[in-house]
């Protein structure tokens, strides 16, 4: 839960968008409860017959017992006239008490009030705090009962229009607010992935990451959404009319509030229980999730790879128990998320059917007057108001907890460690001029694994250093600890003299050009790939001469002229439009077009035909002058263009010198010539 309030924090920024959204709530929950409470004026327009409010009684007289009175009790709603006797008849007396009249030959009442109008006299004369709302309903609506009717409810109809428009302007605050959180929430963790060591990512694989960047940022979009809309609009909902429940439930009896109140523990314990099922099962959901998404990169990215090895099968096995694993946890939070609702709804309508019988139990045996009717009739229109925010916020709790299992994934992003002063941090390091020097060195991964020993080595300026060895010696690991891909666990690395540990990765990085084995390429024009070995703030200002000029050098001229749209052409997603060799040179021109002081080739010549090769040598030959080079190589050939040559074994680089040097002393090198270095 701590990650997911980290994550409401980017939506401070748009608080007043926020308190927005939750006065159009408040407003919506008045809306809400008033449309309810004009169930009274209806009942009242509909049920109030002229005649109620009027009623004889007979009681035996004070004066003869044995004789009885009859009285006409009339309510406020009534006018009390006495009739013109005929002519030479005497005109009895007759006594009026309040409303009380005794009945005599020339008495008539007269009813001067029904419906509304009856409500607001009776409610006056009782002093009811809803009197002057009566009143108002009462003057402002027409007399007649069927134009009342229509008026009322074209007042609900005008009421949930205004309520549609307030709910849709609140959920637009909040889902622009919540977007916007989000979206900084991508941004800051997208750059402090990319600021991370490599070193970070032998722990969370790419798959992984982009499931965190795109599943669980979503579930932490919804969880905010709630936490933001519903958590305020329906918890105010259901307050205002709980209250105005309670309040006219009082009125009738005030044991009839109490009964449905002591739900509200029962509720609380039963969304706690299962808050806590839905946290478990939305955490295992999500990490199978990306799972499934690794066996989808694994599988399509390597096509070439299930198609020549008849994998097929294999891979829609793995993949098949992984979709099946995640259905079965997707069950179990669609179970817990099914049952919540019901569970609820089913406590409450319990405690409404209660209070119903507790109720009646009170009402029937004495009857009611009219202000208790209408109390009585608020009370369960008012409950039945509440029910529905109240289905809805049921299932709050487990939108937030799985918003909070997905947030704890994301923010452990956050705790990857980052490369070491990077940015500006540290001493600008100079143009390389003299040496790059390894003392020392020895690095190791966060799982445990030594991979490199104790390396010292001295590279002169200008010279040019191929790395041979088998398979797992190491070899890539030792270059990538130059542009500081990785930190030695152990010793130092030095230009001219200087600690890379003290300089700015900037000022590092911008003089080193990498050409890997797997050439990476964007989704963008050929163009533009080779321009961006210039760097992202020089890239836009290459001028289209140079880039030709590099793609040449690199020998990929003559294919980018035949694309379709020429240079101009997208090469598609890392570059699938290509052949490996293609892609090759597209890296090679992008490092050419840096002019580095140092170049890594690490096997860069892999994926090139023997004529390709040889023309590419020749340009690697011009190219490395005035540069220091460190190749890994593979081939015989490439290592026709190094000065020197380091023979690596299981971590140690056990002999270094020239290629007779080697021969002739050197057992391991001389096997591995023997095999061509394929192998290697």
């Amino acid at each position: 839960m701590k990650s997911f309030l980290q994550a409401l924090r980017y939506c401070w920024p748009h608080r007043g968008l926020i308190v927005l959204s939750w006065l159009c709530a408040i407003l919506v929950a008045g809306l809400w409860a008033g449309s309810f409470g004009m169930v009274v004026p209806v009942f009242n327009i509909f049920f109030r017959e002229p005649m109620q409010g009027v009623r004889y009684l007979e009681s035996p007289s004070a004066k003869d017992p044995a004789v009885l009175e009859k009285t006409l009790e009339a309510s406020a709603t009534w006018k009390i006239e006495r009739l013109e006797p005929a002519s030479g008849q005497a005109i009895p007396p007759f006594e009026v008490r309040g409303d009380t009249v005794r009945v005599a030959p020339d008495v008539r009442v007269i009813p001067v009030a029904s419906g509304l109008e009856a409500s607001a006299l009776e409610a006056e004369r009782d002093h009811k705090a809803y009197a002057f709302a009566l009143r108002w309903l009462a003057d402002t609506l027409p007399k007649d009962r069927y134009r009342c009717f229509v008026g009322v409810l074209l007042g609900i109809l005008v009421m949930s229009i205004l309520r549609g428009g307030l709910i849709y302007a609140s959920d637009n605050l909040v889902g622009y607010t919540t977007n916007r959180a989000l979206m900084g929430i991508r941004v800051r963790l997208f750059d402090h992935v990319l600021r991370s060591s490599l070193a970070s990512y032998s722990t969370i694989g790419p798959t992984d990451i982009m499931s965190r960047f795109t599943q669980d940022s979503f579930q932490i979009l919804e969880g905010m959404k709630t936490v933001l809309g519903k958590v305020v609009a329906e918890p105010m909902r259901i307050l205002v009319c709980v209250v105005a429940a309670i309040w006219c439930g009082a009125q009738v009896d005030w044991r009839l509030p109490v009964v449905v109140l002591v739900t509200g523990p029962a509720v609380l314990f039963l969304v706690r229980q299962f808050s806590k099922l839905m946290r478990r099962a939305s955490r295992k959901a999500l990490e199978t999730r990306a799972l499934m998404m690794s066996s989808l990169e694994e599988s399509f990215f390597g096509i070439r790879v299930v198609k020549g090895y008849l994998l097929e099968g294999h891979v829609r096995r793995q993949f098949f128990q992984r979709v099946r694993r995640l259905l079965k946890q997707l069950m179990r939070t669609i179970r817990v998320d099914a049952v919540t609702t019901p569970a609820v709804e089913v406590i409450f309508t319990t405690a409404v059917v209660v209070a119903a019988i507790y109720g009646g139990a009170i009402i029937i045996p004495s009857g009611l007057g009219h202000g208790r009717l209408d109390a009585l009739l608020a009370f369960f229109a008012f409950l039945a108001g509440a029910l529905d925010p109240m289905r809805k916020l049921a299932n709050v709790s487990n939108r937030v907890q799985e918003a909070a299992s997905a947030s704890d994934r994301v923010f452990a992003l956050f705790k990857l460690e980052p490369e070491v002063r990077h940015g500006t941090k540290g001493t600008a390091l100079p143009r390389m001029s003299r040496t790059l020097e390894f003392r020392n060195v020895s690095f190791s991964y966060p799982t445990g694994d030594v991979v490199l020993r104790h390396i010292n080595l001295s590279i002169r300026y200008g010279e040019v250093l191929a790395i041979v060895g088998r398979t797992g010696c190491g070899k890539t690991t030792l270059v990538s600890l130059v542009p500081r891909f990785f930190a030695p666990s152990e010793g130092e690395i030095f230009i001219d003299g200087t600690d890379l540990r003290e300089v700015t990765l900037l000022s590092l990085r911008e003089q080193i050009a990498i050409v890997p084995q797997d050439a990476m390429l964007f989704a963008d024009t050929a163009a533009h790939n080779i321009a961006l070995g210039a760097g992202e703030r020089r890239c836009a200002f290459v001028p289209r001469e140079a880039v030709v000029a590099a793609a040449t050098a690199a020998r990929a001229d003559r294919f980018l002229s035949a694309l379709p749209s020429g240079y101009d052409t997208v090469v598609g997603e890392h570059g699938t439009s290509l052949s490996g060799g293609e892609r090759q040179r597209l890296a090679l021109a992008r490092a050419i077009i840096r002019d580095p002081a140092i170049l890594i080739l690490d096997e860069a010549t892999s994926s090139l035909d023997e004529e390709t090769q040889a023309m590419i040598q020749d340009t690697l030959r011009e190219f490395t002058k005035g540069r220091t080079t460190v190749l890994i190589a593979h081939r015989l050939s490439t290592l026709n263009i190094a000065d020197r040559i380091a023979v690596m074994d299981a971590g140690q680089i056990i002999d270094i010198g020239t290629h007779d040097e080697l021969m002739a002393r050197c057992t391991l090198y001389r096997r591995l010539r023997e095999v061509g270095l394929d192998g290697a």
